[in-house]
């Protein structure tokens, strides 16, 4: 019967092993903290898009983010929606203004839609359903993921109990006539949709010749890419160019993406924090298997006179890395769900672990846990153990 040796070493001390566990873990917990956060930029920076109904975009050239998003001439969207290669082209207007806390009277910026209720941008039924009810420029539809300090009944969260209450925005009088659900994206921390006249009314001062987005649709079996060009072609000759964008849904999403974490500090300071963990965690795994080796050094000694290899007990001593990596890895993993779970509730933003991160992570993990073990065997074989005879 073969003795795993690395195993009963790493179990000779429950204490120290629990001790190691918990420092690689905690190393772990915060590189899927730090890629959890970064999947939730991810998936903020393009939630709102991924529920508008749209093949190509139209949008300002002076675009930053999706609430500000600068302003174009309608005359570009009115001529795509005249071309027979287009099924349909809406519009979408896109503004910020102060919303009134109910009770407290405070008020926080809160991100406005302004939409045509007969044709709608969106790409969800649970949305479209409740347009019919603005039938008023008072009319608003607010989101249910807005954050607290808007103002709703229950201190949490809008649900069906804030319908029919009456509110500011912009300065001016709304009434709630139904939640959604949405989430704001990265840039605002509640939403809104009003009807076109309720977004003249709010804000008066926006032209309402242009337009924050225009939204078209393809018909079957045309080429995006082939619509997107024509429409490039037209704009180039008529000189507007140079003041409206032409995308394809799979642009808009890719540069959305590399605005928020390539242009924006965000991305930096969580790959950072994933490079940082990893260094830590490195550095708890050598001092665990140096101490190890030092402590061990007679048993070494012994067994080399025995005949063993230096490749055997190198080979030990990365698969001691091995097990520590493999028990830090899972209470590791259910801490970072539970506390996935507790951050996606008190922050309001999704934070959903995947496969993808689990294998990831868990790869980082064991190669982390084996560049120590090499340091450590490295330590071994210049430490001549047979001296110590």
């Amino acid at each position: 019967m073969r003795i795993n040796l690395a195993l009963l070493n790493i179990l000779h001390s429950p204490r120290k092993t629990a001790l190691s566990v918990a420092g690689i873990g905690i190393a772990i917990l915060l590189i899927f903290m730090q890629l959890g956060f970064r999947g939730a930029v991810e998936n903020t920076a393009t939630n709102i898009y991924g529920k508008l109904d749209f093949d190509i975009l139209l949008r300002s050239a002076d675009y930053l983010h999706f609430v500000d998003s600068g302003k174009f001439e309608r005359q570009f969207l009115d001529y795509a929606a005249g071309l027979s290669s287009v099924e349909s082209a809406t519009h979408l207007n896109v503004a910020i203004a102060n919303w009134r806390n109910p009770d407290k009277g405070t008020s926080r910026g809160m991100m406005v839609l302004g939409v045509s209720p007969l044709n709608s941008p969106f790409d969800d039924d649970r949305v479209d359903s409740h347009f019919g009810l603005l039938k008023t420029d008072q009319s608003v539809l607010v989101d249910r993921q807005s954050h607290f300090e808007f103002g709703p009944l229950n201190g949490s969260k809008f649900t069906d109990q804030d319908i029919h209450r009456e509110t500011e925005l912009g300065g001016k009088t709304v009434k709630i006539v139904e939640t959604f659900s949405m989430g704001a994206g990265l840039a605002a921390n509640g939403a809104s949709i009003v009807s076109g006249n309720g977004f003249k009314r709010i804000f008066p001062h926006i032209n309402p010749e242009r337009i924050s987005f225009g939204l078209i649709k393809v018909n079957s079996g045309e080429s995006v890419d082939d619509v997107a060009a024509e429409l490039n072609r037209h704009f180039k000759v008529a000189g507007g160019a140079t003041s409206v964008q032409v995308l394809p849904r799979r642009e808009v999403v890719q540069l959305e993406l590399d605005r928020w974490l390539g242009e924006t500090p965000i991305g930096f300071i969580f790959t950072l924090g994933v490079l940082i963990a990893l260094i830590v965690g490195a550095a708890i795994v050598y001092m665990v298997l140096g101490n190890d080796v030092a402590n061990r050094l007679h048993e070494y000694a012994t067994m080399r006179a025995m005949g063993y290899s230096n490749q055997y007990l190198g080979l030990m001593v990365l698969k001691q890395a091995g097990y520590l990596a493999l028990f830090s890895f899972t209470p590791a993993l259910l801490l970072a769900l539970f506390l996935y779970w507790v951050t996606g509730m008190l922050a309001n933003i999704t934070m959903e672990m995947n496969l993808q991160r689990i294998v990831f992570v868990l790869t980082m993990t064991l190669i982390m846990c084996g560049f120590s073990g090499v340091l450590a065997i490295k330590k071994l074989w210049q430490a001549e153990p047979a001296e110590l005879f």
